[in-house]
């Protein structure tokens, strides 16, 4: 190997395992890897009602859906991570997809569109609710959609989320 060759490798190697942390990164064994990588710990909670849309009330409740959006667009820039629709399926399904950065998020998102679910409700029945997330934030979730018996998934440990911005 030429002296050049080998004296960039060492340069290389030297900057890598000394170069100084971003700021406000903290050196941490445990956590340096994932920290310096795309990924950060997931600590998203999601709600996913499923409504079944009621005989001859399709047209109906699909004009209720963009309202939704145009309520969390309005008021939930800052605790809203993802909001939409899937459906309908042949058999009358629609599946909502909705992810907050913490509880606090989701309820004040139960907050905010209220009237449009109740709106909604007249025209499709909540038939399947599940709670997902840390299960410190499911404790605080326990009360609100307690009318719709939900099912809480408390996510494992060291599940992760790609910080990256697709857009």
């Amino acid at each position: 190997m030429k002296l050049s060759t080998l004296l960039f490798n060492i340069a290389i190697t030297s900057t890598c395992a000394f170069a100084p942390l971003p700021i406000g990164i903290k050196h941490d064994v445990k956590h340096s890897a994932l920290q310096m990588s795309k990924w950060e710990d997931d600590a998203i909670v999601t709600l996913v009602p499923k409504f079944k849309i009621k005989d001859g009330m399709r047209d109906q409740y699909m004009q209720a859906l963009p309202k939704f959006v145009d309520l969390v667009k309005a008021n939930e820039e800052e605790t809203c991570v993802f909001y939409g629709f899937v459906g309908p399926t042949e058999d009358g399904y629609v599946i909502c997809r909705e992810g907050y950065v913490s509880a606090e998020g989701l309820l004040k998102h139960l907050d905010n569109v209220g009237d449009v679910l109740n709106e909604a409700l007249q025209s499709a029945d909540i038939v399947d609710l599940m709670v997902q997330g840390p299960a410190n934030e499911l404790e605080k979730l326990k009360e609100p959609p307690k009318d719709f018996s939900p099912t809480y998934y408390p996510l494992v440990p060291g599940a992760i989320r790609n910080k990256s911005n697709f857009n």
